[in-house]
Formats: C-alpha cells, sequence, structure tokens
C-alpha cells in the first residue's frame, strides 16, 4: 500500500499544513500556477496600460502641434476712437433728484404700518370729527 505522505520532505517551516497532513505536490503545483497567472495577468495590463499612454501622448502631440501650426495671431485695428459724450450738468442733477424722489415713494409704500397705527389713526379721526361736528 502507497503512503499519502510526499516522496520528499520539505523543512517544517516550508511545509503547508492542512489540518494535520502536510501539503501534497499537487496542492504547491495549484499555488505556484496561480501565482504565475496572476503574474502574467499583471504584466500584460501593465504593457497595455504603457501602449496606451504613448498612443495618448502622440496623439496629443499631433493635435498641439496641428493647434500651433493653424492658429496665426490677430492683430487688432481702431476703427473708430471712443467718443466722449458730455450732458449738461442741470439734466444730471434731474435725474438724481428723480432717483431720489422714487426710493422715497417706495420706501413709504413698503412700510407696514400695523394694527396700532390703524387703531390711533381712527382714534384721532373720531375725535377731531366730534371736535369738528360740535
Amino acid at each position: 500500500m502507497r503512503s499519502r505522505t510526499p516522496s520528499f520532505a520539505l523543512p517544517p517551516r516550508v511545509a503547508l499544513y492542512i489540518g494535520r497532513k502536510p501539503a501534497t505536490m499537487s496542492m504547491l503545483f495549484g499555488f505556484i500556477a496561480g501565482v504565475a497567472t496572476a503574474s502574467t495577468l499583471t504584466y500584460n495590463y501593465a504593457e497595455q496600460i504603457k501602449a496606451n499612454t504613448a498612443a495618448a501622448r502622440q496623439s496629443m502631440a499631433l493635435t498641439k502641434a496641428t493647434l500651433v501650426s493653424t492658429i496665426t495671431p490677430r492683430t487688432y485695428t481702431i476703427v473708430r476712437p471712443v467718443e466722449s459724450q458730455t450732458r449738461p450738468m442741470v439734466e444730471t442733477m434731474k435725474d438724481l433728484w428723480d432717483d431720489e424722489v422714487v426710493k422715497g415713494a417706495t420706501f413709504v409704500l413698503n412700510m407696514d404700518f400695523g394694527s396700532w397705527t390703524r387703531e390711533t389713526a381712527a382714534g384721532v379721526w373720531s375725535k377731531l370729527s366730534e371736535a369738528v361736528g360740535k
């Protein structure tokens, strides 16, 4: 009868144990195959990234060269100089006065007088009407 232990002996620190049995050769081969597969995939992805980066750099350099060669600096010419406009001082003062009047009217219209003011005004009006009526 064949024994299930491997025909080679691993040092105790290297031997992998599952339960109390030492790891068999097929377990080690599976582990090594997994490491090799992961390493190969990582290397291939790294090479693809390098190739894509190089293609992107080349495309960007070509685009930059095209833009630099086609764009010409613009020259600006003054068609008509800026003309200053003047107004009489009286018109300016009238406009400023009108703005202040509009601000004051808006302020008064937006005031909320409340019920106390209405009651007070009604009381004063009634006293005035009594005094005038006598």
